[in-house]
């Protein structure tokens, strides 16, 4: 099923494969900074608190990931193209990393996350935040734990993918 998504997405964007070519490397370098800045604030409570608080602050998360996920698919589709007689394996590894990130990690599951991520911050703050103390600060760190743990696999998976780039001399 993954690899059908994959596909259409690739066809759906091969008038734009041609022009995103030549700039591919410069633009998910740009994404992969961004990203990485986004993810060290949106690790912490108060990043989380302001994601779900803050409709301009979630607008410009969720555009980002749709924009990395964007230049991934185009990014597939140049190394299908460019390695598909070779038996490269630095572009097999990019290829499955894309893959990984475009099902386990993709926009609507991001949202479906925080969701419940923001409604956990409601039950704290609901809970705990009037009082402060230890409780609160524990289900803080419960939960900043778990948030921190899912935002840094996909930090992790931007950033694997923005290295192989650079290892297949797309530019």
């Amino acid at each position: 099923m993954k690899t059908l998504t994959l596909t259409l997405l690739i066809f759906i964007c091969l008038p734009t494969l041609a022009q995103e070519d030549e700039n591919i490397v410069e633009i998910v370098d740009d994404l992969t900074l961004k990203w990485d800045e986004q993810a060290v604030e949106l690790s912490t409570y108060k990043g989380l608190q302001t994601y779900c608080s803050t409709r301009p602050y979630r607008d410009r998360t969720v555009k980002l990931l749709d924009k990395i996920h964007h230049y991934d698919t185009l990014l597939y589709g140049i190394v299908s193209r460019k390695y598909k007689k070779g038996k490269d394996e630095e572009a097999q590894a990019t290829l499955d990393d894309i893959e990984k990130l475009e099902s386990e990690y993709t926009t609507k599951n991001f949202k479906a996350f925080i969701h419940r991520e923001c409604n956990g911050v409601n039950e704290i703050e609901r809970n705990f935040g009037r009082e402060g103390g230890t409780q609160y600060e524990k289900e803080v760190k419960k939960l900043e734990k778990e948030l921190s743990k899912y935002v840094e696999s996909i930090t992790t998976r931007i950033d694997i993918i923005d290295e192989h780039i650079h290892h297949l001399k797309l530019d």
